[in-house]
């Protein structure tokens, strides 16, 4: 075995690429009757910038953590060659010395992949994680550090996007044959809005890994032996170097090293406690628009006998672009716009469908695979999806013909009764008779006074009942198109009868933080022994995050009762609940002396709290206990309503 040789980025078509791990895997499903390997995820990303990192935010740094086998710094060149250099010789040649670990399971059908790559990004400063909380995470898993939290104001998210892959072709072209996997992005979804990361061990109980010969100059499998690209070495790039030891890779089980992306909605506490959302696609609908300038595939590789024996794997990833100078300082990725339709302003959505062609190679330098995108005609695929078009409406059609057959025969054979047991037509003269004397009784019926009074009784007897919840047994099949909604429940335990509850307070208490103006960060958690102290206004404000439905934020008993030598600046953070029209925020504050200054709201965390909501003077104020009550007008434009109800 051999570390596998990778190309720099193509200027066009993108570049894929692909895991040794995911070339082995493919093998064991081929050579099993059991295994099955099948594309089934994807996520999209946006990588950040090649440059420096400046006040807190994220770029790829290939100096920042990367070390030679030396145990000198790793000193970067031109950034795509940089990329390729050391995916292949951090990244994969990581993967083949876990890979030959005398104490890796092959039987495992969970790869390392997915964790080799995001600690890749980790080590070049592309991507940071952070705990979560209750409200976003049922498992207590990890986040990027997106919500300002542990200094995050300036990072830029990485991971944007999850979803599903739908579609495989195989198709022969000019006599080679392509697997097809199609990656498509509905119109309708915006970005997921939280990506979880769950970590997990690596597929040994070691946490260093070292190359097998300590004194290598090449990557594993690759003494003697140059790459075919002059621009692209060979030699080891790793995490650590010390004189004892030599060169390794830290292997250790944390938020850094081992974490993968969580696809289990069950995870999420945002879909789980939101009855609209039932899927990862639902989720997205409620994120906005986004940019991406790269994709990771995942598999699935699953037993057919024990169909809940199965693990996703990360395949690889596809970077759309190479690498070009961007506008400022720096390099980037080219990114592509994610447009999710707005119904306030009109704007329209716009979808994206990316097709790889996977063909199979037996050769090792090419991580199992040669990949290309779009690299012929995609008539194949206009034709796959017309033709699945076609068959639908094809089915539908056949589905109503069956049903109009069915009504047909079945009038047919009520015809064929009624004539073929009539003997003559004056037979058949007698039974119309028969029920024209019969509606001409039920007529006059009907006429009787004490006839109609009845009927009436009876009717008025059914509408109470409805009214008064006693549903009656001939209605009870309708209760079905009754459910729970958003803050409310249905309680159909009593056989008749139906009950509608409200599930919401009437304020959501939130949490309040002391948050630091000049580092844009979270401090602690103000409490009654944490007091905030009004004379560090001019350096400190408060935090707290938006929930749904009305809120009440309370500087009650928090507060000490200093004078204020600043503006008093509080913080709606939005990015994990966005604003609704005519949502409602109160702020409650108990005997402040203001002393001159304002009281200022601010929202809009993903911007950097550049939207205000209110600016109370203290001329407004009528109180020194006053109660604020913000209301949104227009979430869209971020326009509100302050009203000062004390």
């Amino acid at each position: 075995m051999a570390t596998p040789l990778v190309r720099i980025p193509q200027p066009q078509g993108g570049t894929m690429y692909a895991f040794a791990s995911s070339a082995r895997d493919m093998t064991r499903a081929f050579n099993s009757s059991d295994l099955n390997f099948e594309f089934s995820k994807y996520a999209l990303l946006d990588l950040p910038d090649f440059t420096d990192a400046v006040d807190g935010s994220n770029t790829i740094d290939f100096e920042l953590n990367l070390k030679q086998a030396s145990g000198q710094a790793y000193v970067a060149g031109q950034p795509n060659v940089d990329w390729a250099q050391t995916f292949q010789n951090y990244a994969l040649n990581m993967e083949e010395i876990l890979l030959g670990d005398d104490d890796y399971d092959p039987i495992i059908l969970a790869s390392d992949a997915e964790k080799i790559f995001f600690k890749w990004m980790s080590a070049l400063g592309a991507i940071k994680f952070r705990p979560t909380d209750s409200n976003e995470s049922t498992t207590g898993a990890y986040a990027e550090n997106d919500n300002a939290i542990l200094g995050g104001a300036n990072y830029d998210r990485v991971v944007k996007y999850l979803g599903t892959i739908d579609a495989e072709n195989d198709v022969a072209y000019q006599g080679n044959t392509y697997h097809e996997v199609y990656i498509n992005v509905p119109t309708s979804v915006g970005n997921t809005p939280l990506v979880l990361f769950k970590p997990t061990d690596y597929n040994t109980s070691a946490t260093k890994l070292f190359p097998s010969d300590s004194e290598a100059a090449n990557v594993e499998g690759r003494e003697g032996q140059t790459h075919p690209d002059p621009n692209i070495n060979l030699a080891p790039v790793v995490d650590n170097w010390t004189q004892s030891q030599g060169a390794y890779y830290d292997i250790a089980t944390n938020a850094t090293d081992s974490v993968g992306i969580d696809f289990d909605t069950l995870s999420y506490a945002g879909i789980q406690n939101n009855p609209d959302v039932k899927s990862l696609l639902d989720f997205a609908k409620t994120g906005q628009q986004f940019r991406f300038n790269a994709v990771l595939v995942y598999y699935d590789l699953y037993s057919q006998s024990v169909p809940a024996n199965r693990s996703t794997n990360l395949y690889g990833i596809l970077i759309l672009d190479d690498i070009l100078d961007a506008y400022g300082p720096g390099t980037k990725i080219h990114e592509q716009i994610k447009f999710k339709p707005n119904e306030v302003t009109g704007l329209n959505g716009n979808a994206y469908s990316l097709k790889l062609n996977l063909k199979f190679n037996s050769s090792l330098d090419n991580v199992g695979v040669e990949t290309s995108v779009n690299d012929f005609t995609t008539f194949s695929m206009d034709l796959f999806m017309d033709t699945t078009t076609a068959l639908e409406n094809a089915t539908d059609l056949l589905l109503q013909t069956n049903n109009r057959y069915s009504k047909v025969t079945d009038r047919l054979d009520s015809l064929e009764n009624i004539i073929l047991g009539t003997a003559k037509a004056a037979e058949l003269e007698a039974r119309i008779k028969e029920i024209e004397d019969d509606f001409t009784a039920s007529s006059l019926q009907l006429q009787d006074s004490s006839a109609l009074l009845d009927l009436v009784n009876n009717a008025h007897s059914k509408i109470n009942q409805l009214i008064d919840g006693t549903i009656p047994v001939e209605l009870q099949y309708n209760t079905d198109v009754i459910f729970a909604g958003k803050g409310t429940t249905v309680d159909k335990s009593v056989a008749g009868k139906i009950k509608v509850n409200n599930t919401v307070d009437g304020y959501m208490v939130a949490d309040v933080f002391r948050w630091d103006i000049n580092s844009g960060a979270v401090v602690n958690k103000l409490s009654a022994s944490n007091l905030f102290e009004p004379n560090t206004a001019n350096q400190y404000g408060v935090w707290s995050k938006l929930v749904p439905f009305s809120n009440r934020l309370s500087l009650k008993n928090i507060t000490d009762s200093g004078v204020f030598n600043g503006n008093l600046n509080i913080y709606i953070d939005d990015s994990t609940n966005g604003w609704s029209k005519g949502q409602i925020f109160r702020v409650a504050l108990d005997n402040i002396d203001i002393n001159g200054n304002n009281i200022k709201i601010w929202t809009s965390a993903s911007t950097g709290f550049n939207q205000a909501v209110a600016n109370i003077t203290p001329g407004q104020l009528i109180t020194t206990t006053p109660y604020i009550e913000v209301v949104c007008m227009d979430p869209s434009n971020y326009v509100f309503e302050a009203d000062i109800l004390r």
